[in-house]
């Protein structure tokens, strides 16, 4: 077995930069299946000559006076832009009242289209742009990169230039994550070990695990690889980062459950075969309960509409399908093979009647839950409603001036040029509009207060359709642009054939994307928890027990996200959250969350099924799992922490609030509320079933 998976690293591992490499283009990510502006990108796209081009705008400002004054350094850097052979799909460069060479298309638009002074008197900024020829985020980074090198300096004087626009934006989204996941790697990897040391003091042991837990990561990324090449799913950034913290957090959880049933079983007897044997048969079948949870959770996400919800789904559900092989193959073997010997420096000892190591603070919690379970209950739900409450101060959503702990060139770059033109000048609403509709709707446009100015663009390759570019009066990243384009949309319906025009661009992107999350939220969420409860059932044979549990843990949920909000107002100076947030947070916390109960029932169960009362089941169950479960949970917040050492805001708020959430979900809802609530219950916990068998 040992051999089989060296192997399966070995032929598949070395794919994983490759995977690193997909996941770097983003291109496609951050749109909703089937909304209209999705349509208008693909119209765009795939009938416009200028479709499949990045369009980076360079803001030209002048540290004081006239930016005219410079009109020789500007002239210079953009002629050294049109003769560089770093750009080697450059189609062409607009240049102030010029065009300073090649083709810049757009033949409809206005003369010089994208190029302009600033109106404030004289002039401090002028605005200009470069056509590339390719728009996957590879070509970007490299374009803007080479853009950056040649311009004068963000910070320099008398003459600063910033690369921004949608190339911009995209290369400083796509350098931020660059690298990400080797850091997820590093850091992860250290804390696993660290907590593992901890946890065993066994630096074999720790090493073991972490080592099983790598070569399941190196397995499941060379498989995902395949499938994005096959086309079965796209991936990003985003999903293979989270990947690492899953695996690496889930992992550990499993491994973490064998290895201390091991250890038991290596006190009972000298035989290491039938040691690994009876602890692999105690274990399984939680752990395959547990990642079943965690897989069909993950797969729900596959029914989304927003494209970066909906790769999660086969992404995870393979990466935890793969280590729970991992964890009930290759981990029973190498320890079969160890023997003692994985638990150096301190041996196991074989005792004639060993009785579980319990520490004094899990005996005081056990004799706290049998006294007060009442009480117990009563305050650790009031904690988890106070917290949840923060859920109802609302917040609103990150804009893209928000995203960066650091904000990046791009930006910084919009913020200046809002202060000096219509905000939406650098991210126009794009428009594909039937011909015979241009004028209608061209009349309709220009009555519109919110709209700064609307032009025809260009004419499609069919020759039936032309795009506009349309510039509002308000921030284009901003909820109140967001909130217009719907608005818009509905009076471009009412025009003869405007049913035929669809409206796009990152302001109308913005605006499907939360309407998506808000339908995936509707589908996703009541699926996931009835799935959840459906294999909770299943697994304990019984209604009761798995419906509190399940009550504790969306309760856990709500604490977390509500808690985390206020944190995030008024301790980190974040008052938006990123629209991704909740449905990810609840995804991580419901199915991570459920997956430690599981053990901590069926340890209940298993010590009701030797014969004890369902009361002294609980106590005796929490005193001989509590310890491990804790560990785990730990561990599994410690690698979702990892996130918030992120530069991107939206990935350090889901590992924010997901930590957060299986704190309180381990050190709280664990330890003392499900406790109290299942000795309350006694043996109503099994309802409908009258017994529990040996069996179990």
């Amino acid at each position: 077995m040992i051999g089989v998976w060296v192997v399966l690293a070995l032929g598949l591992g070395w794919l994983q930069p490759k995977l690193q490499a997909k996941a770097a283009d983003e291109s496609e990510t951050f749109r909703a299946r089937g909304a209209e502006s999705t349509l208008a990108h693909e119209q765009l796209k795939h009938n416009f000559r200028e479709g499949r081009w990045s369009t980076s705008v360079l803001a030209f400002v002048a540290d004081h006076g006239d930016v005219g004054a410079q009109q020789g350094k500007v002239a210079t850097a953009l002629d050294t832009l049109c003769g560089t052979a770093t750009l080697p799909d450059l189609q062409g460069i607009g240049a102030p009242n010029s065009i300073a060479c090649g083709d810049i298309g757009h033949t409809l638009g206005p003369q010089i289209p994208l190029s302009a002074f600033s109106s404030d008197d004289p002039p401090s900024m002028v605005l200009t742009s470069v056509f590339n020829g390719k728009d996957d985020t590879d070509s970007i980074v490299r374009d803007v990169t080479a853009i950056r090198k040649i311009v004068p300096p963000a910070d320099g004087k008398p003459l600063a230039a910033y690369v921004t626009g949608q190339a911009g934006f995209d290369a400083d989204r796509a350098l931020a994550v660059e690298g990400i996941d080797g850091t997820l790697l590093a850091i992860t990897g250290v804390l696993v070990l660290v907590l593992m040391l901890i946890t065993y003091r066994s630096p074999i042991i720790a090493g073991l695990m972490l080592a099983v837990v790598v070569v399941a990561y190196l397995v499941a990324t060379g498989l995902l690889y395949g499938l994005v090449e096959i086309g079965a799913t796209t991936v990003s950034g985003q999903s293979t980062a989270i990947l690492i913290v899953l695996m690496f957090g889930a992992g550990t959880d499993y491994a973490l459950l064998l290895v201390s049933r091991y250890r038991d079983e290596l006190r009972r007897s000298g035989d290491i075969d039938a040691a690994i044997a009876r602890a692999c048969e105690r274990t399984a079948p939680a752990i395959l309960a547990s990642g079943g949870i965690v897989v069909a959770a993950m797969l729900v996400l596959g029914l989304a509409d927003f494209n970066a919800t909906r790769e999660m789904g086969p992404i995870l559900a393979l990466g935890i399908f793969v280590m729970l092989a991992a964890a009930l193959t290759l981990l029973p073997a190498v320890l079969s093979v160890l023997g003692r010997r994985a638990f150096w420096p301190v041996h196991p000892p074989v005792e004639p009647d060993p009785q579980p190591n319990v520490s004094p603070r899990w005996k005081r919690i056990g004799e706290l839950v049998r006294r007060r379970p009442a009480l117990l209950a009563g305050v650790c739900i009031g904690i988890l409603v106070i917290g949840a409450l923060g859920n109802l101060s609302g917040r609103g959503y990150l804009t893209i001036n928000q995203q960066y702990h650091d904000p990046p060139e791009s930006v910084q770059a919009q913020e200046l040029i809002a202060k000096r033109f219509p905000p939406g000048r650098v991210a126009p609403v794009d428009v594909v509009t039937p011909t015979d509709t241009v004028d209608d709707l061209s009349k309709l446009l220009g009555r519109q207060k919110v709209i700064s100015s609307a032009n025809t663009d260009s004419q499609a390759l069919d020759g039936k359709h032309i795009s506009m570019q349309v510039v509002l009066n308000l921030d284009p990243f901003s909820r109140r642009a967001m909130d217009e384009i719907p608005k818009l949309r509905a009076k471009i319906k009412r025009l003869p054939g405007g049913d035929k025009v669809v409206v796009g661009g990152i302001t109308a992107e913005q605006h499907d994307n939360l309407a998506a999350l808000r339908r995936d939220a509707k589908l996703i969420v009541p699926l996931v928890l009835v799935l959840i409860l459906l294999i909770l059932m299943a697994l304990l044979r019984a209604v009761v027990a798995p419906l509190y549990v399940m009550g504790t843990v969306i309760l856990s949920f709500g604490f977390a996200l509500g808690a985390s909000s206020l944190i995030f107002t008024h301790v980190f100076g974040q008052p938006n959250s990123d629209p991704n947030l909740s449905i990810f947070a609840f995804i991580f916390l419901v199915a991570l969350g459920v997956d430690d109960n599981i053990f901590l029932m069926t340890g209940i169960r298993e010590e009701h099924a030797r014969g004890l009362a369902t009361r002294d089941a609980v106590i005796s169950g929490l005193l001989r799992t509590g310890g491990v479960i804790t560990s785990a949970g730990l561990i599994l917040a410690g690698t979702f922490a990892a996130l918030m050492a992120l530069d991107l805001v939206a990935l350090f708020q889901v590992g924010f609030t997901v930590t957060l959430g299986l704190l309180v979900d381990a050190f709280l809802v664990r330890t003392f509320l499900v406790p109290s609530l299942a000795y309350l219950l006694g043996e109503r916990n099994w309802w409908p079933s009258r017994s529990v068998t040996d069996d179990f």
